[in-house]
């Protein structure tokens, strides 16, 4: 149950690149003698011609002398929800999150002064008010859900005012992934403006004095910003490959890929040329910790469910692993008959019950399945050309497949569309785990194709 409104609230307006596409607020109450803030995020969108309400609500549960007992994170996405929980012990030295659908807690020391959302702007106080030029600490990331490794640097100090807006750049960093957030602090240190990665856009809030929830006359296209435009129409006959492609970002900055067995990776300060086919890629081997990692079950690939298990053993016969996977792709494409929802993240298990969903429940579905053969298998996630899940033609739509390891390389099978082929291009790679990458639903906003053609 959530707590009732503060009189206090401050409401935002939200908008992508200039139309308004919702509002958002935070706000902070006491209820039963703990104080409550919260922040939210509702979001009209359009999926596949649908409209789709997108809400985010992140509260953070502190006792009454301010130490953190809680935190719960939701996004609701149409009917569909998915979070996580957190709960701090009593001296407050361990968190154990809970991941909504999932089975099991997972624990991490908490470092000495976390910041949470809730404080925030309080820890970035040394940049708005006196001008610090950055600041670095352990923050608790609503969209990692764990503790990462903060930045904060000034971007923009004007001179010494009330009405100003000092801006502050924040960066979280990971193995995997750089997640960048821009904030616009008053002198008081209110929120007035901020700017975060929403489905490969950027979410622009602004302070709202008034009007705020009023209704939204053109909803986010969603998969606008998530299709990257092919600079030609590929006919069926060179999808097998091989096919080179020149990549750039919009952004200057330069388009790194990973080379895999199938992927082959030359790069330069502003382009990568990548080439793709079966064979083209690099020779791979598999360490002894990635077999450890890419067998073991995890919140999303749970192969050691016993459902997931007695689909392995009815659907996965065959001598070599290339035989299993091939009956396994198989069997997760006549099983998920049900419709296609391109949101969310739900897990093997959640896809084996409702034999819904897009391209990641089939990818999540089959991995768990492999393993639960006893074969390695991660997630790779990037473009392919096709429109199975993101109904728009001639262009490269976010896509996520499996690679298994067969013996001596990792070869990709793909559920969601039936096979690999030469258009599939990996922008990642993870264990199932959607916080091993930084957009596990498909390509960055900024990823350009220049050209692309067959080799001979």
């Amino acid at each position: 149950m959530h707590a009732s409104p503060a009189e206090d609230r401050q409401w935002y307006r939200l908008s992508i690149d200039g139309d308004r596409v919702g509002y958002g607020w935070r706000d902070r109450v006491l209820q039963s003698g703990q104080y409550i803030d919260s922040e939210v995020t509702r979001v009209d969108v359009e999926e596949l011609r649908k409209p789709l309400i997108v809400e985010m609500r992140t509260e953070v549960t502190r006792t009454a002398t301010g130490i953190a007992k809680e935190i719960h994170v939701e996004s609701v996405i149409g009917t569909e929800r998915n979070g996580w929980d957190g709960r701090f012990d009593v001296d407050g030295h361990t968190l154990n999150v809970l991941v909504a659908a999932t089975s099991g807690t997972q624990t991490y020391l908490a470092p000495p002064e976390l910041i949470l959302p809730d404080t925030l702007p309080a820890a970035l106080k040394p940049l708005w008010l006196d001008r610090h030029p950055s600041i670095e600490f352990a923050y608790l990331e609503p969209t990692a859900a764990k503790p990462m490794p903060l930045r904060a640097e000034l971007i923009a100090s004007p001179p010494m005012s009330e009405a100003q807006v000092v801006q502050i750049r924040i960066t979280e960093t990971s193995a995997h992934s750089i997640r960048k957030e821009t904030l616009g602090f008053d002198m008081q240190g209110n929120l007035r403006h901020l700017e975060r990665p929403f489905f490969g856009a950027t979410l622009i809030w602004d302070l709202c004095l008034r009007d705020c929830d009023a209704p939204v006359d053109r909803p986010f296209d969603l998969m606008a910003k998530l299709v990257v435009q092919s600079p030609y129409r590929i006919p069926r006959s060179a999808f097998p490959g091989p096919i080179r492609y020149v990549l750039s970002r919009i952004d200057g900055t330069p388009a790194l890929l990973p080379s895999t067995g199938e992927q082959s990776v030359v790069s330069d300060d502003a382009r990568a040329i990548v080439t793709i086919c079966s064979s083209c890629g690099v020779a791979e081997t598999l360490t002894e910790s990635e077999r450890k990692l890419y067998l073991q079950s995890n919140a999303w690939v749970q192969s050691d469910s016993a459902d997931i298990r007695q689909f392995a053993r009815g659907h996965g016969a065959g001598g070599t692993p290339e035989e299993i996977m091939s009956h396994l792709v198989d069997a997760v494409r006549f099983h998920m008959t049900g419709p296609v929802d391109y949101l969310g993240y739900p897990s093997a298990v959640e896809a084996l019950r409702t034999r819904s969903g897009d391209c990641t429940e089939y990818a999540v579905l089959l991995a768990a399945l492999a393993r639960a053969k006893n074969i390695p298998a991660r997630l790779a996630y990037g473009l392919v050309y096709a429109d199975r899940f993101s109904g728009k033609k001639d262009v490269f739509s976010p896509h996520a497949w499996v690679q298994a390891w067969t013996g001596t390389r990792w070869e990709s099978y793909d559920a969601g569309i039936g096979e690999f082929d030469a258009t599939h291009l990996v922008l990642g790679i993870g264990s199932g785990d959607p916080r091993d990458v930084e957009n596990p639903a498909g390509a960055p906003a900024n990823l350009r194709i220049e050209k692309l053609g067959l080799v001979k």
